[in-house]
């Protein structure tokens, strides 16, 4: 199978080296370049300080190239890369990721900087595989999205849901490597607030939830409160939901709708199932799904599918009133998993 040429725009971060660390064995994509900030650009990408908990695999003998080169384009030509995967502070993606795109390099964005811009999809594959337009440019959600945005929509496929509460508990790393290196936030004694991220959540899940592309679900058609929170765990993001619908659903209806919620056909990066129901979830334990099993001793650089399931557990049900927590590894499905599971689609898809 022909390997498609790519590029991470991110050399230090832990979505970069997340990124870096599912494409270098990956069967559709050939990790080519990577690209850095100025304190990485230059450097051999071995020299790099590794920060993941996972060592680091054997990446290719590359120079770093500078993200804000103004020739990054010609270089990633001359290079034949078709690809670009994208963990840029949201800062600079406005830039870089427009000149690639205009470049004819397609672009698959964590970034938050075109998340639900007009023609630019934002896709999570199960919940809204219809909003796939070709095009050079995708995006993924947000990481908080993924835990809330799955059992939702899977719920939705079995009764109108009315209104969604959410309250969650994110992780350190989410706000990237420095906080996993803080012992005071270890510890516990850290700000708990996160600017912007509810509203971010809220605004991209009425997004994904749309029926047509580029159409989102009106408020008043859900009601929608969310509030954020970090907490002094290193990785894995958990959600705690009350939602109402309009019909009763029963327990079994609601498990078999989770189950039901998935992608047709194979990809490397697609669970074994969508969301891993669970009686009780226990955040140490249920960090590595991959849909059927749980890792304790993940290869994720060989393993594509562990990290990549949500998982779901205390499920309530009173008719038409539901609540569960679930839990997603926010650096692998939440993020870099969740990015190049998009780019197999979109490229599964092509014409």
């Amino acid at each position: 199978m022909h390997r498609v040429k790519a590029i991470v725009l991110g050399a230090g971060g832990l979505v970069g080296q997340r990124l870096q660390q599912r494409l270098v064995n990956h069967p559709m994509f050939e990790l080519s370049a990577v690209s850095g900030s100025p304190s990485s650009a230059g450097l051999q990408l071995s020299d790099v300080p590794w920060r993941l908990d996972e060592p680091r695999p054997a990446l290719p003998e590359v120079i770093v190239m500078d993200s804000n080169a103004s020739d990054l384009v010609q270089q990633c030509r001359a290079l034949q890369i078709e690809y670009a995967f994208s963990a840029l502070p949201s800062s600079i993606a406005v830039d870089v990721e427009k000149n690639l795109v205009n470049g004819g390099i397609t672009v698959f964005s964590n970034a938050s900087a075109y998340r639900r811009v007009q023609n630019i999809p934002l896709i999570i594959p199960e919940v809204n595989p219809h909003h796939y337009v070709e095009c050079h440019h995708y995006c993924a959600t947000n990481c908080t999205l993924i835990p809330l945005a799955l059992p939702v929509a899977a719920i939705a496929k079995a009764a109108k849901v009315q209104s969604v509460k959410m309250r969650s508990e994110q992780a350190l790393s989410g706000a990237g490597w420095s906080l996993l290196f803080d012992e005071e936030a270890l510890a516990g004694h850290l700000n708990p607030i996160i600017e912007g991220e509810a509203e971010k959540t809220e605004a991209e899940l009425l997004h994904v939830l749309g029926t047509l592309f580029g159409q989102s679900v009106s408020p008043a058609e859900m009601r929608v409160e969310i509030n954020c929170e970090r907490v002094s765990r290193p990785n894995g993001h958990q959600v705690f939901v009350e939602l109402v619908t309009e019909e009763p659903l029963t327990e079994e209806q609601i498990i078999d709708a989770f189950r039901m919620l998935g992608l047709e056909g194979e990809l490397p990066s697609r669970p074994n199932q969508a969301i891993h129901v669970v009686e009780r979830i226990d955040v140490d334990q249920h960090l590595w799904s991959d849909g059927t099993s749980f890792s304790q001793h993940p290869q994720p650089s060989t393993d594509l599918k562990t990290g990549m399931a949500i998982v779901v557990g205390d499920l309530s049900v009173e008719g038409c009133q539901i609540s569960f927590n679930a839990y997603s590894h926010n650096t692998v499905r939440g993020a870099a998993g969740g990015v190049v599971y998009l780019a197999e689609f979109v490229l599964a898809n092509a014409s």
